[in-house]
C-alpha cells in the first residue's frame, strides 16, 4: 500500500489544505504510544513506520466518508483518533493516514428530561460534564482522567469511578452513526427512526452496540468510525459549578457540603497482608449486602498502591505517604448522594452504618491519616476525575497486570490467584523487582458495577517506560493471563483484542475467525486500522508465544 500525493490532494480538496498536514514533526506527534507494554515493544519494531503518512482533521459525518471514501480508492490505511489515550491509534504500517476529529467537538443535544446527551467525537468527559451540572446531571467519571473523549471511551470500554450506579461504557451507550470502511454509514437504537428521539439503544431491529464494541473492549477503529453517539446521563445533586482548590495537578482537594455528599472509608481488622484474602471476602460481603438495599453512588475496594499513587500530588509526597503507611492495608470507599433530598442520603448512611456493624467493618475516623490523604485530596475526583494520570506518577508508566469481569466472589478468587502468579513470578525469576513501585503482590481494584449485579477488577503493574522491564511486564501480563485460561477464568474475554485474537480464539469457539470474517465482509481491502480485529504483523509468532510463557 502506498500514500501518494494524489491522494493528499484529494484529502485537502474534502476537508480543506489547513485541515490535512504531512509535515514530520506534526506527524510524529500521533506516533507516539502512551504508557502501556505492548506499545513500547512495537515501538521497537515498527520505527519510523509509526508516524503517519499525514493527519486529516475531518468536520462532519460527510467529510469523514468521503475520506474513507478516498482511502478504498486509493488504497491506504487508515486509523481514527479519539483523545490519543490508548495505545491502539498509532500506524504499524507505512503509508497509513491518522483521522483526527478535534473539529467535531460539538454537545449536538442535552435533554434534561430524558436524561441524555447527544455528542461528537471530540466532547470531553470534562466538557459534557460541566454542562451537564448545570442542569442536575452528570456523566460516569473515567479512571482514564476527564480530558478522555467520551465517544471513545464508551465505544471502547469505560470504567468508572461511579459505576456502582453507572456500570461501565456499554451501559451508558444509547445509540451510534457510524462511517463503515467502505464509507456507508449505519446508525443504531431510536437514532434510526427521524423523530424518534436518541434515548433507546435496544432497536428497532438486533442491538448494534455489540458489533460496534466487539468482544470487551472493542476494535480501535477496525470497524469503521463513529461519528456521533447518544449516552446516559445521570441526577447529580449539585452543586451546578464543582469547587476545587489549588491548580492543575498541584490540586489538594475539591469540596463541597455534607448536605450533598457524604464519602466514607471502612476497613476490616485483620493483619496486613497475611489475612488479605479475609478482608477481600468481608469487602465483598460488604458490597453485597449494601446491593440489597440499593444504597450508594460510589462503592469500591481500592488496593494499598492505588491509594498512594491517586491521592499523592508530587512524586515524594507520594514516597512520604508510602514511609509515613498512610494507608497500611486495602479500604473500602463509599459515597452517598441527596439525589432525591436530604433526607433520603441519611436514610442512607443509616443502612450504610447497620451493615458495615453486620458484617464486621470499621468506619475510619476522620482524624486518620488515611481519612485525611484520600478523602480530603482524592474522594470528589472520583466524581469530576481531573487528576488521574496521578497513576502513573511512580514511574510515568503503568499496566493492568490482570483484569476480569464476573460476579464479586469470582472476582475475589481471581485476585488472589493473579497475585499468587506475580508472587511467584517475583520470588523465583526476579520479575518486577527493579520496578520502580514493584511488582503489585497484594489486592487489586474491585469496582462493583450496578449495585453489584457484576464486578470489574484490575491489579497494576509499574514498570519504568524503558524495553527491558516493559517486556517484563509483558511476560508478566502473558503468564497472569495464561494462569487464568488454565483454570477456565472468565477473564480470557477480557484479552480478545488485536493480536489476543489469534492466540485465545482457538479456546473460545475460534472466535478470532468469526471477527475476521465480520471484518472481511465490512472491510474487504482491510484498511481501517488494520490488525483490529486481526493480528498487527510486529508481533512475530515468538513473541507471542514468550507473552504465554511457552
Amino acid at each position: 500500500m502506498a500514500f501518494t500525493e494524489v491522494a493528499y490532494k484529494a484529502l485537502q480538496d474534502i476537508v480543506g489544505e489547513e485541515n490535512v498536514s504531512n509535515e514530520p514533526a506534526i506527524c510524529q506527534a500521533y506516533s507516539r504510544v502512551q504508557w502501556l507494554p505492548s506499545g513500547v515493544m512495537q515501538r521497537e519494531n515498527c520505527g519510523l513506520n509509526m508516524r503517519p503518512a499525514c493527519v486529516v482533521m475531518p468536520g462532519s459525518t460527510e467529510e469523514v466518508q468521503n475520506i474513507v471514501k478516498i482511502a478504498n480508492r486509493y488504497q491506504f490505511p487508515f486509523i481514527p483518533r479519539g483523545s490519543g489515550f490508548t495505545f491502539q491509534a498509532f500506524p504499524t504500517a507505512a503509508g497509513t493516514i491518522v483521522i483526527d476529529p478535534k473539529r467535531m467537538d460539538r454537545i449536538i443535544e442535552l435533554n434534561e428530561k430524558d436524561m441524555y446527551a447527544v455528542i461528537e467525537p471530540y466532547v470531553s468527559f470534562v466538557g459534557l460534564q460541566s454542562e451537564a451540572m448545570k442542569y442536575g446531571l452528570y456523566t460516569p467519571t473515567p479512571l482514564a482522567g476527564s480530558q478522555v473523549s467520551c465517544l471513545a471511551n464508551y465505544a471502547w470500554h469505560g470504567a468508572y469511578g461511579n459505576s456502582w450506579i453507572t456500570g461501565v461504557g456499554a451501559q451508558n451507550l444509547l445509540g451510534f452513526e457510524l462511517v463503515l470502511p467502505d464509507g456507508e454509514v449505519v446508525k443504531s437504537g431510536s437514532m434510526t427512526c427521524p423523530g424518534a428521539g436518541n434515548f433507546w439503544n435496544d432497536g428497532p431491529g438486533p442491538d448494534l452496540r455489540g458489533f460496534l464494541r466487539g468482544g470487551m473492549f472493542g476494535h480501535a477503529g477496525g470497524i469503521g468510525v463513529v461519528t456521533k453517539i447518544s449516552c446516559k446521563l445521570w441526577q447529580f445533586a449539585g452543586p451546578e459549578v464543582f469547587p476545587t482548590e489549588g491548580n492543575a495537578n498541584m490540586k489538594f482537594s475539591s469540596g463541597f457540603g455534607e448536605d450533598v455528599w457524604r464519602w466514607y472509608m471502612i476497613k476490616f481488622p485483620y493483619k496486613y497482608p497475611e489475612e488479605e484474602e479475609l478482608e477481600l471476602k468481608k469487602s465483598a460481603e460488604l458490597f453485597y449486602e449494601m446491593g440489597k438495599a440499593e444504597i450508594g453512588e460510589v462503592a469500591t475496594h481500592l488496593a494499598q498502591q492505588f491509594l498512594y499513587t491517586y491521592s499523592s500530588v508530587t512524586k515524594q509526597d507520594l514516597f512520604d505517604n508510602i514511609k509515613n503507611d498512610v494507608f497500611p492495608s486495602g479500604f473500602v470507599v463509599v459515597a452517598l448522594q441527596a439525589k432525591t433530598s436530604f433526607k433520603q442520603m441519611e436514610y442512607e448512611e443509616k443502612v450504610l452504618k447497620e451493615i458495615v456493624k453486620k458484617v464486621g467493618g470499621i468506619f475510619v475516623e476522620e482524624d486518620e491519616p488515611a481519612y485525611q490523604v484520600w478523602i480530603k485530596r482524592a474522594a470528589n475526583e472520583w466524581i469530576r476525575f481531573g487528576n488521574a494520570q496521578r497513576l502513573a506518577r511512580p514511574s510515568d508508566n503503568f499496566s493492568i497486570g490482570s483484569s476480569n469481569v464476573d460476579s464479586i466472589d469470582s472476582i475475589v478468587y481471581e485476585i488472589i490467584e493473579s497475585n499468587e502468579v506475580g508472587r511467584d513470578l517475583l520470588k523465583k525469576e526476579g520479575l518486577g523487582k527493579d520496578f520502580v513501585q514493584p511488582l503489585s503482590i497484594h489486592g487489586g481494584w474491585i469496582s462493583p458495577q450496578e449495585y453489584g449485579y457484576w464486578c470489574l477488577h484490575t491489579t497494576d503493574v509499574f514498570p519504568e517506560q524503558e524495553p527491558e522491564q516493559c517486556n517484563q511486564a509483558i511476560e508478566i501480563i502473558g503468564k497472569v493471563a495464561k494462569s487464568q485460561l488454565e483454570r477456565k477464568s472468565a477473564a480470557a474475554v477480557i484479552h480478545l483484542l488485536g493480536p489476543a485474537y489469534d492466540i485465545f480464539g482457538p479456546m473460545l469457539g475460534n472466535v478470532h475467525l468469526i471477527m475476521k470474517d465480520l471484518k472481511k465482509e465490512f472491510d474487504p481491502n482491510n484498511l481501517a486500522n488494520p490488525g483490529y480485529a486481526t493480528r498487527p504483523d510486529v508481533l512475530s509468532q515468538e513473541e507471542l508465544q514468550k507473552m504465554m510463557g511457552h
